[in-house]
């Protein structure tokens, strides 16, 4: 009686180690496009993880993007705020200087302050002193699509760390790709506009 008992605990416990393995990457990458008219992709390089997201809320000027396994990123005119379900999360963050810095403004050092949580629910933030430090004109491959945008290179430093957010803005000021800093343990997330 016991040993059927115990099959269907381990089927279970497989079936689960295996959902989790494909959504940190651990699995075979399959990219299912999204059948609706706006999409992003996003990628997380340190995580092994890629996925499609479609906007889920607006709220202002901030767009909350869901994949299907239900992570969420929310970003502010391009700029990331926020995200969920990806470990070490972003709670919130200042991003005022980092949306004049992708936008072609704000060429001085100003604050920036990102929000985290530890694994005791404690809050902890990190400072950083932000400046646009680049902008060149380039051609973004999107998909199978070539688009003119902006290069804007921000940089960021405190006394742990200097890192480099990259935004591509095209002509319109959408923001069409981007490699943008979230936290420590999740590194980079890249996105990309889907262009139909």
């Amino acid at each position: 009686m016991m040993r059927p008992v115990l099959a269907i605990a381990l089927t279970t416990f497989l079936s689960s180690c295996a959902q989790l393995a494909g959504l940190v990457g651990g699995g075979q990458t399959i990219l299912i496009e999204p059948d609706v008219s706006e999409a992003i992709l996003v990628s997380v390089p340190a995580l092994r993880a890629q996925g499609y997201a479609v906007p889920s809320a607006r709220v202002g000027s901030v767009t909350t993007w869901r994949t299907a396994d239900s992570a969420t990123f929310s970003f502010d005119r391009g700029v990331i705020v926020s995200t969920r379900g990806l470990g070490d999360d972003l709670m919130g963050a200042d991003v005022r200087q980092s949306i004049a810095a992708s936008t072609g403004g704000a060429g001085d050092w100003a604050p920036r302050i990102n929000g985290y949580m530890n694994g005791e629910y404690q809050s902890y933030f990190m400072t950083f002193q932000c400046r646009r430090s680049a902008t060149q004109s380039e051609q973004v491959v999107l998909g199978d699509r070539t688009v003119a945008a902006t290069r804007i290179t921000e940089t960021c430093v405190n006394d742990e760390r200097q890192i480099e957010n990259i935004y591509w803005r095209n002509g319109n000021g959408v923001m069409v790709k981007s490699r943008q800093w979230v936290s420590s343990n999740v590194g980079y997330m890249e996105t990309e506009r889907v262009i139909r």
